[in-house]
Parts: C-alpha cells; sequence; structure tokens
C-alpha cells in the first residue's frame, strides 16, 4: 500500500525572493532525521519493513510518501508522523544536500535545454516565484541557512493544511484510528501566504538569446502565461493543447517535423498549477531554421484561433485522451496522484468521472473559444538557446531581442522586458 501525506503550505511558490528553493530543500530533507532516528536509522526502518520513503515538493504543495505491505499500515503511519511532524534537518545534511543542489543546478547550466526552459520563465514571470526554477539558483540555495529550513518549516507545515492520502488494501476505520494515534502529538498553526504570481506586461513578442557560440542546434521554446489548473475551461484546454502539441500526431509536431524537417520532436504543455502557469512550446531545432520554426509555431497558434477544427481530428485526439486515462491509474503511485489533485485544487469527488463526460463533450466551437481566450501569439515569450551570432540576424524581424550569456541565466536578478528597437 501507499501512505502519502501532502502539507498544502510547503510548496515552491511559498519561496521567499531571495531564498529560491527553499521550500524544495526543506522538503527534501525531511526524510534525513528525525529528533528520534538518524537518517541511517530511518533507512533501517524502511528496509526492514521492505518498502521505500521518499519526501519532495512541487509548486504547489510538499509531501512526504511511504509504500510496503498493507499489513505494516501502522509502522507506516509511525514512520510517515515522525518524519512530517518531528524533523530536525542535520547541519551535516543540510550542507550535503545543498552541495548537491548546487552541483545539480550547474549541470543544468550545461544543458541547453534546461537552460531555455528557465530563460523562458524569467522572461514570462520575471522576480515572481514562478520565474524561477524550483530548486532555485546556485546563489540563493548556497545562502540558505539551517534556521532559515527550520523557520519555513514551522510557519509552514502543520495539521490544519495537511491531507493524509492512503491507497492499498486496508480498513477506512482502522485507518482512522490508527492515524489519529499516530499523528496525535501534531499541533502549531500554520499559513499559506498570499503570493504575487502575475507575469510580466507583455503588448508584443520578447526575445531572447542566450548565447553558445558552438552549440551545434538551437533549443527554442515559447511560451506565455496559462491558466490555473481549476479553471472552469480545463476540459476543452486538454483537448486544445493535445491537438496543438500534447500527442505526436499534434499540429505542431507534425509541422515541424514531418512537413518541414526542422526538429525531430515538438511538444506544447500547459502546467497544471494553483497559479497561472506557463503555457509551453518546446522544440530543439536546426540554427538556421528558428526563424522559420518561430513562424509556424505561431501561425499553428493562430490557426487554431480562427479555423474551426473539422474531420475527424477533433475525435481522434479526444479518444487519445480518453484511452490513455486508464493508464494512469494502472500503479498506486497514479491513485495516490489523483486523489492529491483532489485535494490540491480543491475539486469535488466525482471530478474525473465528470471530466471524462467533458472531454467527450469538447465540440469545435469550444476549441476555437478557449483558443482565443488563452493563447496569445502576438505577445509570446521566445528564447533560443543558441549561437547569436547566426541568431540573430534571423530574429531581428520578429521583435525586439536581447542577448545575454549563459551564467546569466543562473541568477536571482531575472531580466526585465527588453527596450523596443534592435537587439543590444
Amino acid at each position: 500500500m501507499q501512505l502519502e501525506l501532502l502539507s498544502r503550505g510547503g510548496g515552491g511558490q511559498q519561496d521567499p525572493h531571495s531564498r529560491a528553493g527553499l521550500a524544495t530543500l526543506t522538503a527534501g530533507l525531511l526524510d534525513e532525521g528525525t529528533r528520534d532516528s538518524s537518517a541511517l536509522e530511518l533507512a533501517a526502518r524502511v528496509e526492514k519493513l521492505g518498502g521505500y520513503l521518499t519526501s519532495g515538493a512541487d509548486w504547489d504543495v510538499a509531501h512526504v510518501s511511504t509504500g510496503m505491505l498493507s499489513k505494516h499500515l501502522e509502522h507506516g503511519l509511525q514512520l510517515l508522523a515522525e518524519v512530517a511532524t518531528l524533523a530536525n534537518f542535520p547541519p551535516a545534511e543540510v550542507a550535503r544536500l545543498q552541495r548537491q543542489r548546487q552541483a545539480e543546478l550547474q549541470r543544468r547550466l550545461a544543458q541547453p535545454a534546461s537552460l531555455a526552459s528557465i530563460a523562458l520563465l524569467q522572461l514570462i514571470y520575471g522576480e515572481t516565484p514562478y520565474g524561477y526554477s524550483l530548486l532555485g539558483t546556485t546563489k540563493t540555495v548556497a545562502s540558505i541557512s539551517r534556521d532559515d529550513i527550520l523557520d519555513f518549516h514551522r510557519r509552514h507545515y502543520g495539521p490544519a493544511d495537511a491531507v493524509l492520502i492512503a491507497v492499498g488494501n486496508f480498513d477506512l476505520a482502522q485507518l482512522q484510528a490508527l492515524a489519529a494515534t499516530a499523528f496525535s502529538g501534531w499541533s502549531g498553526s500554520t499559513r499559506v501566504d498570499a503570493v504575487d504570481l502575475s507575469p510580466l506586461p507583455r503588448s508584443e513578442p520578447t526575445i531572447e538569446i542566450v548565447d553558445r557560440p558552438d552549440a551545434a542546434q538551437t533549443e527554442l521554446r515559447l511560451g506565455h502565461e496559462g491558466p490555473p489548473r481549476n479553471c472552469a475551461d480545463y476540459a476543452a484546454l486538454r483537448v486544445l493543447n493535445s491537438l496543438l502539441g500534447g500527442k505526436f500526431t499534434s499540429r505542431i509536431n507534425l509541422n515541424l517535423r514531418e512537413r518541414h524537417g526542422f526538429t525531430y520532436g515538438a511538444h506544447s504543455r500547459i502546467a497544471e498549477r494553483l497559479g497561472p502557469g506557463p503555457f509551453m512550446v518546446s522544440t530543439a531545432v536546426a540554427t538556421d531554421a528558428v526563424a522559420r520554426s518561430v513562424t509556424e509555431i505561431r501561425g499553428e497558434l493562430q490557426r487554431i484561433r480562427e479555423e474551426p477544427v473539422v474531420g475527424t481530428e477533433l475525435d481522434e485526439t479526444k479518444g487519445y485522451l480518453l484511452g490513455v486515462f486508464p493508464y494512469s491509474l494502472q500503479k498506486l503511485d497514479g491513485i495516490t496522484s489523483r486523489l492529491g489533485d483532489l485535494a490540491v485544487f480543491s475539486l469535488p469527488d466525482d471530478y474525473y468521472t465528470a471530466l471524462h463526460d467533458e472531454i467527450d463533450g469538447v465540440d469545435s466551437r469550444q476549441i476555437g473559444e478557449v483558443a482565443r481566450k488563452y493563447l496569445h501569439p502576438d505577445r509570446l515569450a521566445i528564447v533560443a538557446v543558441g549561437p547569436a551570432e547566426e541568431l540573430a540576424p534571423q530574429l531581428e524581424p520578429l521583435g525586439p531581442i536581447r542577448i545575454r550569456p549563459a551564467l546569466e541565466v543562473d541568477s536571482d536578478q531575472p531580466p526585465s522586458p527588453p527596450p523596443s528597437g534592435p537587439h543590444d
């Protein structure tokens, strides 16, 4: 069986500006030692039970998860409660995880795909939490102290904002009784701070080149802010994104890969967050085809806003979405994830049953309406990671350009929008 405890105040959107990465660092340390057990002792207990123990955080929530045989339910709950309520963040473990995070951030700076995605978020969201990687930057992670972690844990973890999820073979009454005992000593008030997640204002395309002179190809990202996960148009947006770039036979992929041969693959996604997470198109293209790729992607966004979806394309897309959904429920962690979404996004218990019917009922008119409402090809943020000397002449006709070195992407001061006119 699987047990997961969610802390709805522990997500990355609660990161202070100067401490980006604090939420994920705090969550990652939960299973590295408690007042009663060291990290090695916790690991030994988990191994004896034949299970696992993990902790982490995304933008909206922090979690501690454990899995083991159903007969060990009581031990699993006790382990979960100890880690969640008695974590003591040993100094040696804090320093070790900080070193690991900084090494991971340095590794990502060497990867054009990671550079492009982070740079796009900075261009869309500026200095709000959404303008950073969940891991923060090398500078902000280095500045986090153990006192920062203790304070974040004290303020954002507590029973009032916690949700316990159990998936497996168990008796509900027994589970409730054992959980009440395991968490009986947990007290304290927590808070979920109101956070400004607003994107930067943009009335025209904004283009940034992250200069990598020796790159063999160019990583390309286009996007802007999207809607929150619990918006009323979610079903139609799922279908819209799948049509555009959410599956192999999507319009953007067939255009760039099959029709023009610019790339091996292109896809789009709408991030599912409590706040206005990004809509993003991602691909890697031949450097001499970057401007043409941008034009084709913008053209597909405009086409789906203006032209009705006709023929079998819409039915095939809906069939794809409805067909793949059962596969997400084949394993315990898939069911746990779906239940977590109900809790995090305040969705009703019958949500997925209703969602199935909503997706099945999406028509061409709705696709056009949500495309015009949520897609804005005239004010995209555009990031190209590649040789600036070759990219700038291509992209200059499309809008104002900024060029910056790759190292500047790892900064706790995301750039402001570029001025109008030629690149600097």
